[in-house]
């Protein structure tokens, strides 16, 4: 017992901030779990050579436990295996003071999910080709992953089984990446998965993996959870709206088709809604054949759309909906290297925000259901590679061979944050306009309106000695918070007002990112898309400071044409 004691302060002694861990120097502990910690870390070189990981450690109580550390092993076994862009990238497995660690790559990033929800929140959804692009990233690793053959040259036949919002990243430089083998099912797997039992979300589970053991699972089981995940992108709708789990199994393994995706969202283009319902087809054999086939059929729609956008772009992207928390990061992860980081700081470095779903999603309620649910069974937190929450064993029904199933434990449900109400910025050039809004008084420019409802209205700006401008302004729901500048022309006495010049739009995108000016006008940061501009030559100026940067353009929009232009500075 005395040894047993002394060996387990031995290992807490070995694992706090400034110890060395194999090749590793460790920084802050940035989450604990029921199983496993999180820690961040720093590997050393020669000539300055330093790279920041993170490291999954196994606590004391588990290490002792044969299938448990197998099943650790068999994780860090599988991913170590798998070399592609697209996946997290494991750089080590080893053991310290008697516990065992997995090193992992530090992703500054965002799942997919708290993209959506970022995005729709600031009012610039994730477009389709947005969206169709973070789809491709991820058929590409997973293609890679269903493939791979292992050192004796057998396939390895892995399939992620947990593909999901959560479980796909995209980083602050624009890179997509899958997260978490953790629940992988793989040919040479130490620890497999017992009859009965079901890995993965409910909400992105294939029908055959909610009805079937490991052994009758492949890789079009992960096809048909991309097609769950681009459906709720393209829709900003949940597949399976239920808070009761289920009638979420029910719909997903009973006869009844798929919902269509164009009857809740006729907006997306057939050609693409077909490719994600072939995607979510109950029948695997009805479904793509494999990941390759997929990814090409949704590049070749991108083709037909002018292309996806490229990492430069999804990474302005993430600037643009992630500024202030790309930041707060890098001062943390400064922080940490000085070792003063506080244990609040260190949960931020991979703390997501706070909503967690996809957009349209309802807050999970505890399982209803009277009757099929028996009773909890137990309990498991684990932590993936940035971190997972509770996993709770439920029995759905009263029979001697009750099926056991994996789903989310509830979060305790928090009073929802007052409604921001939306707002409108007013300027005028030249200043001092008076503004009416739907023939209400509004003030002078410059000036903010709030609050404002939801739907059209009608603005309203004059100034003496200048023509009177209406404009029509949409505003999608609270929170929203739109800028607008409105320019009034002079008149000149004897001279017959203009006629509204004619229009077109340009798209811009630029290697780095900038921000975009005409003028004293800001027009926004790349990627523009499809910025109403009077037709004729306009000379822009590009600015991003963190290069250095400042160049000078000329493009030409044609009246009543798209102008696309793509520039690496």
């Amino acid at each position: 017992m005395e040894n047993s004691l002394a060996a387990r302060e031995k290992a807490v002694a070995s694992w706090v901030p400034g110890a060395v861990v194999g090749r590793f120097t460790l920084l802050a502990k940035l989450a604990t779990g029921g199983m496993a910690e999180i820690w961040l870390a720093r590997q050393g070189g020669l000539r300055g050579f330093e790279k920041v990981v993170v490291i999954k450690r196994i606590l004391d109580a588990f290490s002792s436990d044969p299938s448990f550390v197998e099943m650790f092993l068999d994780e860090a076994r599988i991913a170590a295996q798998l070399n592609h862009p697209n996946i997290v990238q494991v750089h080590d497995l080893g053991e310290c003071a008697g516990a065992y660690y997995i090193a992992m790559e530090y992703l500054p990033s965002e799942h997919v999910a708290a993209v959506a929800r970022t995005a729709l929140k600031q009012g610039t959804p994730l477009g389709f080709t947005f969206s169709v692009q973070i789809a491709v990233a991820a058929l590409d690793g997973l293609a890679h992953a269903h493939a791979r053959v292992g050192v004796n040259g057998q396939p390895l036949n892995v399939v992620h089984r947990d593909v999901s919002p959560q479980n796909i990243v995209l980083t602050y430089d624009g890179q997509v990446k899958l997260v978490d083998f953790g629940i992988a099912k793989a040919a040479n797997r130490s620890v497999q998965t017992s009859g009965g039992q079901l890995k993965g979300k409910f909400a992105y589970m294939a029908p055959e993996q909610a009805v079937a053991t490991a052994r009758g699972i492949d890789g079009r089981a992960d096809l048909f959870a991309i097609g769950v995940v681009l459906y709720e992108l393209l829709s900003h709708k949940r597949l399976w709206p239920f808070e009761d789990q289920v009638e979420q199994l029910t719909a997903l393994i009973g006869p009844a088709p798929v919902p269509e995706l164009r009857e809740r969202s006729p907006e997306v283009p057939e050609a693409l809604a077909g490719l994600v319902m072939r995607a979510l087809a109950k029948d695997p054999q009805a479904r793509w054949s494999n990941a390759t086939e997929f990814k090409s059929a949704l590049e070749h729609w991108l083709r037909t759309q002018g292309g996806g956008p490229t990492n430069s772009e999804l990474g302005a992207l993430m600037h643009q909906l992630f500024s202030d928390r790309i930041a707060r990061r890098t001062q943390l992860i400064e922080k940490a290297n000085r070792g003063d980081l506080t244990p609040m700081g260190a949960g931020e470095v991979i703390k997501p925000p706070t909503d967690r779903s996809m957009p349209g999603a309802t807050p999970i309620g505890a399982a209803s259901g009277a009757g099929a649910m028996m009773g909890v069974l137990g309990t498991l937190l684990g932590l993936g590679v940035l971190g997972l929450g509770l996993v709770g064993y439920l029995v759905l029904n009263n029979s001697s061979t009750a099926t056991v199933v994996e789903i989310p434990i509830p979060q305790p449900i928090e009073a929802p944050p007052p409604a921001v109400p939306a707002e409108l910025v007013i300027q005028s050039q030249p200043a001092g306009a008076t503004l009416r809004l739907d023939g209400q008084s509004a003030g002078v420019a410059p000036t903010t309106i709030s609050p404002v409802e939801p739907g059209e209205h009608l603005l309203e700006a004059s100034l003496d000695g200048h023509t009177s401008v209406k404009r029509v302004v949409k505003v999608a729901g609270p929170g929203e918070r739109q800028r607008l500048v409105i320019s009034l022309e002079p008149v000149v006495a004897g001279v017959a007002p203009k006629v509204a010049a004619a229009k077109g739009r340009l798209t811009l995108s630029t290697d780095p990112w900038t921000h975009v000016f005409e003028g004293d006008r800001q027009l926004g940061d790349t990627p523009l898309v499809e910025v109403p501009l009077t037709a004729g030559r306009h000379q822009l100026r590009l600015v991003n400071e963190e290069r250095k940067l400042s160049v000078t353009i000329e493009v030409e929009v044609k009246a009543g044409q798209l102008t696309k232009k793509v520039l690496k500075l």
